[in-house]
């Protein structure tokens, strides 16, 4: 069989993979929540699969004689319970919810349930996927000499489809086709691939038929040599998955945490894997010392981690200066550019040489035609096995422990230990050098890369630093301007909240607490700095339970008392670490007021919170009369984007109201099953005690009528606004990749909680300048939807007023009686 039609094969089968595993992570997180806990398990159960597919391959593959034939009946195989397995992601729930009620949702019996959990969904389509190289090899390799490059080329080959898969699936099949029919399209390909090759395979025997009398040994035990080769390997997949965890976290800083940049992270190491691969498989087989050449590319990789990290803080000055000589940030598809450069710049030299590896342990592993199923197998096996345990050790103990850069610095001489190995393995007459060789580039990357490398950046970027701690979750941090002000900020430089957002923090809180008659049991999701779960606390309450998806707000939290008034230490309050969904799919609990206050919706997960889905699920965790309320950041979000936000929440809450905030950049939207319009004699009595109106007036309400201006929309004038047209769901989420492509969001790059960093390129004048009129325009614009509460204020006369002198005040304070915020509730020419 020609090697192109194989290479062409393996290639369409590396891009379904990897669409499968993006939609497939994205449908787990769903129930298994976004915490980086669940992640990996998923990442993990991905990989366990492949690892089980390459042993079980690596036990028969040499026996088959027509090798094609099984490869595309496993490509068959995957294609067929490929679209199984989407129909069981989507219905993974109640067997999540028992097995969390079984065990308590905590704990290593939980942890290993959830695991098996997502293990036994992606078992047999991952299984088949593991096969497949094994079983190619076999087609493809006619004899020893041409090892490095047929195995090689195969691996590269897949890989660089693998690139592929992962820039439809993230920029062109998911955003624009939704996860049901993406799958599907993968699952069609598989199935023509699969039929393709089993018809060639029909007529093609394997590339060298086994002699029966060799069978019986291929269950013979590896030679040591080669062992020590599968050995270096998988600790080569243990630094590389480690480095992935490492540089993806790294990099947040300078790309920003929005699902295109995770997607060219990720692409750009798949193709420094593929190509360096098919360079190295090129000359692989002309060498005669494969271990020698593994040794100096594990040396190299060392090196090319620490030259990485030498150039990280540079990134600072490079990446503006890199973005102006190209013309500035004028687009979304320029800002992609950017991304992928500053990817390519910190990895590919990296990735370029761990692709590189695999030609060469192949060439190093196999010996006999006879053994290439099986040793390819092996080697697979070991490297996913080495992969799986850098993702589980790197990502839990070692960071925590070591910190970012101690875990560089670690992973650095592993490389170097595994070089020495292998090296000296290849000439044992080698050992002086080979050790002070090592021993000297270790000591190099000790001395040259600075104790406190990531936090200086962030302290160069952002000013005094009050806290800084790596967590396994994230980065967080307390920032202090020069006027005192702090701020929490996380990875990728985003300031959520703090000491200069109290005002329209507190606000969150009172929106949907003074429409409810007795709030009791309150569901804050998202905890900030506690400013917002500070007012909550002002009523009445018995309890409120406040979920966050990141312990290290817990440890920030002390930073921000003069505004969160030590929140935490009310015995009222019951701090969950958790993601949000995840807790109101476990819990049993009814709240009477359900609020949200989730980050920017150009931040990769959060729209997880933001679907009909999601919204269906709180519904359904309301106690009679509830509310629902959640916050959106409005200048940062596109009009059409907002439209769809406030018409699927319509799709499930009949009743629905929007409200603006102090400072007029984001609206707090409430639903709820009962009518719970905003109430005269109702919003009086909470205002009557004595906690609630301190509260409110440290805001700047001081009284009824000073909260009723924030009155946005209701009733037929929300229809209005909202609109017909699509609706977010977990299927079709729309707004992860449209919101991150438009100026509002600032390409999800930056904004002004990241020092206005890169905005001065996006149009012409200084960065506060057009950061400031983004800004205004997109106020002002929202601003024309205002109506007047008067319409729809209840108990008017209950409590103690009539209509005309409710008008003058209401009139007193700028809400628009007569109408006089217009009737503009169509969309701009331009969106907005």
């Amino acid at each position: 069989m020609p090697p192109a039609v194989l290479f062409t094969l393996f290639f369409a089968s590396g891009a379904c993979g990897l669409i499968y595993e993006v939609v497939w992570i994205r449908l787990l997180t769903l129930t298994l929540s976004v915490t980086v806990y669940a992640l990996t398990t998923v990442l993990c159960a991905f990989m366990a699969g492949l690892a089980l597919g390459s042993w079980l391959a690596g036990r028969w593959a040499d026996r088959l004689q027509r090798p094609l034939l099984a490869f595309g009946a496993a490509e068959f195989g995957v294609g067929t319970t490929g679209v199984l397995t989407l129909v069981a992601l989507f219905n993974l729930g109640p067997a999540y919810v028992w097995l969390h009620n079984q065990l308590g949702g905590a704990g290593p019996a939980f942890t290993l349930a959830r695991f098996s959990l997502a293990f036994a969904v992606l078992l047999v389509p991952c299984t088949l996927m593991g096969t497949t190289l094994p079983m190619l090899s076999r087609a493809a390799v006619a004899h020893s000499g041409v090892v490095g490059r047929r195995a090689g080329g195969l691996y590269a080959v897949n890989t660089l489809g693998a690139v592929l898969g992962c820039l439809a699936a993230g920029f062109g099949l998911i955003p624009n086709m939704g996860l049901y029919a993406t799958s599907l399209t993968a699952a069609v390909v598989n199935v023509s691939v699969g039929l393709l090759a089993m018809g060639l395979g029909r007529r093609a025997t394997s590339a060298r038929s086994i002699p029966q009398a060799t069978k019986g040994s291929l269950r013979a035990s590896m030679p040591p040599r080669v062992q020590l080769v599968c050995l270096a390997f998988a600790l080569s997949g243990f630094t590389a998955m480690g480095y992935e965890v490492l540089w993806t976290r790294a990099l947040e800083q300078f790309t920003h945490n929005s699902t295109y940049a995770y997607t060219a992270i990720l692409a750009t190491f798949l193709l420094g894997l593929g190509a360096g691969s098919a360079l190295a498989a090129a000359v692989a087989d002309r060498l005669l010392q494969p271990l020698r050449m593994l040794g100096l590319i594990e040396a190299g990789i060392g090196i090319s981690v620490v030259a990485a990290l030498i150039l990280y803080p540079l990134l600072v000055v490079l990446v503006p200066a890199a973005a102006a000589a190209v013309g500035g940030l004028t687009s979304w598809w320029r800002v992609i550019v950017l991304i992928f450069a500053q990817a390519a710049v910190v990895l590919l030299p990296m990735t370029l040489l761990f692709g590189a590896t695999f030609p060469f342990v192949a060439r190093a592993v196999v010996h006999s035609v006879d053994s290439v199923g099986q040793r390819i197998a092996a080697a697979a096996v070991a490297n996913t096995v080495g992969s799986i345990l850098g993702a589980l050790l790197v990502g839990f103990v070692i960071l925590p422990t070591l910190g970012m850069r101690g875990s560089f610095m670690l992973l650095v001489l592993l490389n170097c230990v595994v070089a020495a190995v292998l090296l000296l393995a290849s000439d044992r007459r080698q050992v002086v050098p080979v050790v002070a060789g090592l021993m000297a580039v270790v000591a190099f990357a000790v001395v040259i890369v600075p104790p406190q490398l990531f936090e200086r950046t962030f302290a160069e970027r952002f000013g005094r630093l009050l806290f800084y701690r790596e967590e396994v979750t994230d980065t967080v941090m307390v920032t202090e301007d020069t006027k005192g002000e702090r701020l929490i900020r996380y990875g990728d430089g985003r300031g959520t909240a703090g000491t200069a957002t109290m005002r329209e923090d507190r606000m969150y809180a009172h929106i949907p607490l003074l429409l409810h008659p007795d709030p009791r049991r309150i569901l804050n999701i998202c905890f900030g700095v506690g400013n917002t779960l500070a007012s909550v606390t002002t009523y009445p309450i018995e309890r409120v339970d406040c979920v966050e998806l990141s312990p290290g707000v817990v440890h920030a939290a002390p930073f921000f008392v003069a505004t969160n008034r030590d929140v935490l230490a009310d015995p009222r309050v019951r701090l969950t670490i958790q993601d949000g969904r995840n807790f109101l799919l476990t819990s049993c609990d009814r709240y009477d007021v359900i609020r949200l206050d989730p980050p920017e919706l150009h931040t990769a997960g959060v729209v997880n919170l933001y679907t009909r889905e999601f919204y269906e699920l709180a519904r359904d965790h309301l106690a009679p009369g509830g509310i629902f309320s959640i916050w959106v950041n409005g200048v940062m979000t596109p009009e059409p984007e907002m439209r769809m936000i406030v018409r699927t929440i319509a799709s499930v809450f009949p009743y629905v109201t929007v409200w603006d905030s102090p400072y007029r950049y984001s609206w707090v939207i409430n639903g709820s099953i009962e009518p719970r319009p905003p109430d005269l004699a109702l919003i009086l009595k909470h205002f009557a005690d004595p906690h609630v109106q301190a509260d409110l007036a440290s805001i700047g309400v001081d009284d009824p009528f000073a909260f009723l201006r924030y009155f946005m929309l209701g009733g037929r004038d929300l229809e209005r606004f909202a609109e017909q047209g699509p609706l977010v769901t977990d299927n079709r989420t729309y707004l992860d990749f449209t919101v991150p492509r438009s100026l509002d969001a600032f390409f999800g790059i930056a904004n002004s909680n990241t020092n206005y960093s890169l905005v001065s390129l996006m149009e012409p004048g200084e960065a506060h300048d057009v950061a400031a009129s983004v800004f205004l325009r997109k106020v002002a614009r929202m601003q024309t939807f205002r109506q007047s509460v008067l319409p729809y204020l209840t108990n008017i006369d209950a409590a103690g007023f009539d209509r005309e002198a409710v008008q003058k005040r209401l009139e007193a304070v700028g809400d628009p009686v007569q109408g006089s915020a217009g009737r503009q509730l169509s969309p701009s020419r331009d969106g907005g």
